[in-house]
């Protein structure tokens, strides 16, 4: 039975460290022997502070999952391209090394162990440090992730590449942040904001679909095909400082890169031409990027 990542399943962590990197490499090898001993790190630290509950996601972007000829396995993935116009950009690279758990002492103690492991062979492009904020909210002031399938059994259902596949236990991943203008966003009255999300602000309820605006953020992502919500797995959490720039550093798993995609080509109006009014009011892309996270047994083995 093929076993997922463990920065997947486990959910409401309140820190999160998401780190893209190019290979500076050809010897693949090497790159290899720095997954096996970054897993080792992670279990060592798992065992010595297991309340953590720390997790660590190793994913690879289209060009450097090809390099590991593995055809058969992850064939959704491709680079992430430019949407909107320019909406969102890309910056795809080859590299995810996601973390999460509940302490941000032992991410971190994790994130410089698999830094000091991987070593000249890669260039760190991006390092974004989240945080878990009050209530389980964005930046924006409304909760974040309410969407997202509950349990572990649903979590897996959704996330993660069913066991019948050839590539079980993997899961497709987007890596997105965002810049929050929030002064902007504060002059927003918030029935405009809450008209915006689609969805109460204090209260968190969802409006129904036939008073909730097609451009809010729930009218662009809650899509369904077939009678089907096309799901995703949020891992996302806000970042930044007070002083400077903060924002949302947007994560998502999906066991289909499919319902990802559909998400975004909505948000950023390549299907019908509408943006999400967030993107009008609150926030601007600045990265993209698609990964494929392999099976921890495909991991220890590439």
């Amino acid at each position: 039975m093929a076993t997922p990542q463990s920065g997947i399943i486990p959910d409401h962590t309140k820190s999160g460290i998401f780190i893209e990197a190019d290979f500076q490499t050809k010897d693949l090898d090497t790159i290899k022997q720095a997954c096996i001993q970054s897993l080792k790190a992670l279990h060592d630290l798992q065992q010595q502070y297991p309340e953590a509950v720390l997790g660590l996601t190793i994913a690879f972007g289209d060009q450097a999952w090809k390099a590991f000829n593995h055809p058969e396995e992850g064939k959704e993935l491709k680079p992430f391209r430019p949407l909107g116009n320019g909406l969102a950009p890309a910056t795809q690279h080859d590299l995810l090394i996601h973390i999460q758990s509940m302490r941000q002492d032992v991410s971190f103690a994790l994130a410089l162990d698999v830094i000091e492991i991987f070593g000249d062979r890669i260039t760190v492009a991006d390092e974004t440090h989240g945080f878990r904020w009050v209530e389980e909210r964005g930046l924006d002031g409304f909760i974040d992730g309410t969407e997202n399938p509950q349990g572990e059994e649903k979590i897996t259902q959704v996330g993660i590449i069913d066991q019948d596949q050839v590539d079980a236990g993997g899961s497709y991943v987007l890596i997105q942040k965002y810049l929050h203008d929030l002064k902007k966003w504060n002059n927003v009255p918030v029935q405009n904001q809450e008209a915006s999300v689609g969805r109460s602000k204090k209260e968190n309820i969802e409006f129904a679909k036939e008073v909730r605006l097609p451009s809010s953020h729930l009218g662009r992502v809650n899509i369904k095909e077939d009678g089907k919500g096309l799901k995703i797995v949020r891992r996302s959490l806000p970042f930044g400082t007070a002083s400077g720039e903060h924002g949302l550093l947007f994560c998502a798993y999906c066991a289909r890169l499919y319902n990802i995609e559909a998400q975004l080509l909505n948000m950023f109006g390549e299907t019908d031409g509408k943006v999400d009014l967030l993107l009008t009011h609150l926030s601007q892309a600045i990265s993209g990027a698609y990964y494929f996270a392999p099976s921890l047994e495909r991991l220890q083995n590439l």
